[in-house]
């Protein structure tokens, strides 16, 4: 698959979280929550691995091994959506656990993907922003859901549904930009 059809992928996926929370409005239903949480991910995946093509992170090993982690977790937080949807595990299960905590550590660590597209400098202008700018719809969902309400919350996800899409629309070009220059070697 090449970037184009990668982050076209990810901009269909992106208002996953934005439709659930649309449909369920503050009710629990583990089926629409796990398939949400699969195609959302499905999306982050491709985002991943096309910013890996296109070296955003660098092209040294902690460049590299920063979108490597991002993705351990992405995959681990995408079984989390089919164990959700399905109800094969409970809870209490260390699988489900597991799994579980992979999707918010995965948003965490958006942040330290964010910053270290930011320090590479390989993504143009506006662009090397929004990584850093994606895992923010969290806070802002907690924290507007307290201060306001439900509505608060489905801004939240909004601004996922637009960023995520926008870090799709980034991928998508991705196959268009020019090369960056590589990077001098560390040694």
């Amino acid at each position: 698959m090449n970037n184009r059809t990668l982050g076209t992928i990810a901009m269909v996926y992106a208002p996953a979280m934005l439709i659930e929370g649309l449909l369920l409005r503050g009710e629990e239903d583990a089926l629409i929550t796990g398939i949400a949480s699969m195609v959302f991910m499905a999306g982050w995946i491709c985002t991943n691995i096309g910013m890996w093509r296109m070296r955003a992170t660098g092209t040294g090993r902690w460049g590299r091994a920063v979108l490597l982690v991002q993705l351990v977790g992405l995959v681990l937080a995408f079984l989390f959506g089919f164990i959700e949807a399905t109800g094969l595990l409970d809870e209490n299960n260390i699988v489900f656990i597991v799994t579980d905590i992979a999707w918010p550590l995965s948003m965490v660590w958006m942040l330290v993907v964010g910053i270290t597209v930011l320090v590479a400098k390989r993504l143009p202008g506006w662009k090397r922003f929004v990584p850093i700018l994606c895992p923010l719809w969290l806070p802002i969902a907690i924290v507007g859901s307290i201060a306001f309400g439900e509505a608060a919350g489905i801004v939240g996800v909004g601004f996922t549904a637009v960023l995520w899409a926008l870090l799709g629309y980034i991928v998508r070009q991705g196959d268009r930009q020019p090369a960056p220059a590589p990077e001098p070697a560390v040694r």
